[in-house]
């Protein structure tokens, strides 16, 4: 379903500049949440963004990153851990990846799907929803030789793509009882399993992520009215605040018609 979409200026995306800021360096000010900080291999990170020291009304829940000693650190959403792949903070996507598949595909019993368990964070709708099956009989033939992969000796376990395999999943559910896993996948690591041979991932280099946004303007919008002397405004939806638009309806918003934030932190 399409959204509207919401035009902004470049000259209006640049209110942060003109937040108030106030004179006591140990108020809190939404500003503050803005300071670049990097975590990883990823760099120039701003709000909703946060790791550990950073002010306590900067934190939203999903978007705190730990492990910043890793190439890829870890972000909690809904009490999982998924690694930070990259974040494109202009476009409001995030590519992550489940921690427990990091390191290998091949995972133990139990096996279950995940779920993001956080409302301002969505699947983009551009991800491949793939189902890996664990533990299949030699009777089973794989939906072509490089979705094949091996976890054990005697068996095989194989990915299988929604879209073009789905009338084969009741087989494959009845033939490969070591379990199912249902993973969405972006489309250039789809891409790129398409072009792989398969074999033994145990070496943690069969590493897929999957596309998530999230809406910016609500993010922020709900911080400022849920503490206005934050933004040190008595009404955040005011032409103050142009990315806020009238109560109940910044989660309209398109991704795509919000602020450069990272352009813009660096303008401060």
């Amino acid at each position: 379903m399409n959204r509207p979409l919401l035009s902004i200026s470049f000259f209006t995306l640049l209110f942060f500049v003109h937040l108030p800021v106030s004179y006591a360096q140990d108020d809190a000010n939404i500003r503050q949440c803005f300071q670049p900080f990097s975590c990883g291999n990823i760099q120039n990170l701003v709000f909703p963004f946060w790791r550990e020291g950073s002010p306590e009304f900067c934190r939203i829940e999903g978007f705190g990153l730990t492990k910043c000693d890793d190439d890829q650190p870890v972000i909690n959403i809904g009490g999982a851990e998924f690694r930070l792949v990259s974040v494109d903070q202009p476009g409001l996507r995030i590519t992550i990846a489940r921690e427990d598949l990091w390191e290998t595909i091949c995972i133990s019993p139990p096996i279950t799907n995940l779920t993001l368990g956080n409302h301002l964070l969505r699947f983009s709708p551009a991800n491949r929803n793939l189902t890996f099956f664990y533990g299949c009989g030699s009777s089973v033939a794989a939906p072509r030789d490089r979705a094949r992969f091996e976890c054990s000796a005697g068996s095989f376990s194989l990915y299988a793509d929604d879209i073009n395999d789905g009338n084969s999943y009741q087989q494959f559910r009845q033939l490969c009882p070591g379990g199912a896993i249902h993973v969405q996948v972006n489309q250039s690591d789809f891409e790129r399993l398409q072009r792989q041979r398969g074999g033994n991932f145990e070496t943690g280099t069969w590493r897929v992520g999957f596309d998530v946004e999230y809406d910016y303007a609500e993010i922020f919008c709900g911080k400022c009215n849920g503490n206005r002397s934050l933004c040190n405004a008595n009404n955040p939806t005011s032409s103050q605040y142009p990315v806020c638009p009238n109560p109940g309806t910044h989660n309209t918003i398109s991704p795509l018609k919000i602020p450069h934030i990272n352009l813009i932190a660096k303008i401060w």
